[in-house]
């Protein structure tokens, strides 16, 4: 206050004043002797004012994704999309244009290389906390819907762990509905996925972050080489190793455990929890085949397996030529770990 309370009285000396942060302050209550200020926060004309539109990125560094090609051994367009993956997303108001991040992308030129730049400036602790004590369902997080009055809300009136995870950008504007002035937000991009998702998972296993990465990388390859059973038994022993002193031992804490390891896999190959027929607990894509997860709570997975046909998940994958096969898994909380699982190729 006492910075900037000044400043309203100095007005007539004052050609410009530009204030921004993360954070965002109620003008009535931190900044009521300076309430001349206008938001320009969430406004199409200044939305595209602090990073790299895909306009920009083709044009005026087109030199820099040649070079990035070259040294991958990629084409020019694998790179575009290789870039736009990775680094792409971000959208602050209703109709904005793509946003790159600038630090990851100007980083990725420098090295020449593909890597998780913006969390090497820090680890997102605090968020994670919220999100635990607020018991947020992360999955969430991939299509959360929200007024702009509850995602780029005050801190002062925050109560829900979006606004904070809006204002810090991991969470970013991806669709508008005008007629009910609903916005939807999600994970701007493959880079801040991953490494919030690697965050996320050392607090809900209590295992070391090198733990969960090994297993994830294993699991991957098993499925590559259509080894599901072996990619089950790594699960298996994966959720045995997890200490037996979590305080959360819910049906939710292990679904959101399946769906982090899942959803890790994910940035590799394509990997979705939802269909437009109903909503599959993991699918996981590969270029010739697709696997379709259901996993019971102290279930059996015959009745996961029947849960597939039910709600008809595997079917909107039939009809792309890959072969598509079912596992059904039970979840033992005796055990705190798989149970058994059974595998069927789709009709």
């Amino acid at each position: 206050r006492k910075f900037f309370s000044p400043l309203k009285g100095l007005g007539q000396y004052l050609r410009f004043l530009f204030i921004t942060g993360i954070s965002k302050f109620s003008q009535l209550s931190i900044f009521s002797e300076l309430n001349n200020l206008q938001n320009i926060s969430m406004r199409d004309d200044f939305s595209a004012l602090c990073g790299i539109t895909e306009e920009e990125l083709l044009t005026q560094l087109k030199p820099d994704i040649e070079r990035m090609a070259e040294a991958n051994d990629e084409t020019y367009e694998e790179a575009c999309l290789h870039l736009k993956r990775q680094y792409d997303g971000y959208h602050f108001s209703k109709a904005c244009a793509d946003i790159y991040n600038p630090f990851s992308l100007f980083n990725a030129f420098n090295s020449k290389e593909y890597k998780n730049y913006w969390f090497s400036t820090g680890t997102p602790t605090f968020l994670i906390d919220i999100l635990r004590h607020a018991d947020f369902d992360v999955r969430a997080l991939e299509g959360v819907e929200a007024t702009d009055e509850q995602f780029d809300a005050p801190t002062e009136q925050i109560t829900s762990p979006i606004p904070v995870l809006y204002q810090s950008g991991y969470l970013t504007i991806k669709g508008y509905d005008r007629n009910f002035q609903i916005y939807r937000l999600a994970y701007p991009n493959g880079e801040v996925r991953k490494g919030f998702i690697e965050s996320l998972l050392p607090s809900y296993v209590h295992l070391p972050a090198q733990n969960n990465t090994f297993y994830v990388v294993s699991f991957l390859r098993d499925l590559m080489k259509g080894d599901v059973e072996s990619c089950l038994e790594r699960t298996r022993s994966f959720f045995a190793s997890i200490p037996n002193d979590l305080e959360n031992k819910t049906e939710k804490h292990y679904q959101t455990i399946f769906y982090l390891l899942f959803r890790l896999m994910g940035q590799y190959v394509e990997s979705e929890v939802k269909s437009s027929v109903g909503r599959a607990d993991v699918v996981v894509q590969l270029q010739d085949v697709v696997y379709v997860f259901e996993f019971k709570y102290d279930g059996t997975p015959e009745e996961a397996l029947a849960q597939i046909d039910s709600k008809q998940y595997a079917i909107p994958y039939r009809a792309d030529g890959r072969r598509v096969v079912k596992i059904g898994v039970n979840f033992d909380s005796a055990t705190r770990t798989i149970g058994g699982w059974k595998i069927a190729k789709a009709d």
